[in-house]
């Protein structure tokens, strides 16, 4: 799993709940960005010719070199949001 970089943890600590939530909508921006890439890929390979099986999961992974990155990051925010809410949820209660 990612690791999330130091400036990402130091802005999460000053962020609104607002700008929180502005950072899942990025992170569900990059889910949906490699959906789309997945489904382009799958688009060509069946539209050039159905018979295509190898060329979309050549498409498929050559998609994916770009998208993991991407994806990765993205968890790594995840992660990095619940764990500032667990630590911020043991001073409230």
């Amino acid at each position: 799993m990612a690791t999330p970089s130091p400036s990402l943890r130091e802005n999460s600590v000053s962020c609104s709940p607002y700008a929180s939530a502005i950072e899942a909508v990025k992170a569900l921006h990059v889910v949906l960005a490699s959906v789309m890439m997945d489904l382009a890929a799958l688009r060509r390979t069946v539209l050039d010719d159905p018979s295509f099986a190898e060329l979309y999961e050549k498409n498929l992974r050559e998609a994916s070199k770009t998208t993991r990155p991407l994806v990765n990051e993205a968890i790594a925010h995840y992660d990095a949001m619940i764990a500032l809410e667990e630590e911020n949820s043991e001073f409230n209660n």
